[in-house]
């Protein structure tokens, strides 16, 4: 099964294409515009793939004082992200396409919780290079 995993209704069709997956992962439903969320994926043409696990989100991206609630989205997004089974999934890149920190829990809950290929890599050996990386000082994305 192809798996798509995005943070927000609409990021499945802004940032991929929603048709070429089995199933779609709205990780963050509750929360910001919520009525206006639910509302619209009522209507999805690929509604019947779509499964939201309505976490809340943290709205870290706008406060940064909210890291605990952050944190807690992220552990809620790995164990659930363990629990699947998917012969692959796609989701988020590492900066979240521009940055956004939602979609950069996402990637990186992702990547650590699942055990299939993520974005066509291993998770296990993505975390292990990454880690070189941020050690040296040499991560992209910091």
């Amino acid at each position: 099964m192809k798996v798509l995993i995005v943070a927000h209704p609409d990021d499945e069709i802004l940032w991929f294409n929603p048709s070429e997956f089995d199933q779609i992962i709205i990780v963050f439903l509750n929360g910001y515009k919520e009525e206006e969320r639910r509302r619209a994926l009522e209507n999805h043409p690929l509604k019947d793939k779509i499964v939201c696990w309505e976490l809340t989100e943290s709205n870290y991206w706008r406060d940064k004082t909210k890291i605990e609630e952050y944190k807690k989205c992220y552990r809620e997004t790995v164990e659930l992200a363990r629990k699947l089974n998917a012969d692959s999934i796609t989701t988020h890149n590492a900066h979240g396409e521009y940055g956004h920190t939602d979609h950069v829990l996402v990637h990186n809950a992702v990547m650590e919780g699942a055990s299939c290929l993520v974005n066509g890599k291993d998770p296990k050996l993505f975390q292990q290079i990454k880690k070189v990386y941020e050690e040296a000082g040499a991560w992209t994305w910091y």
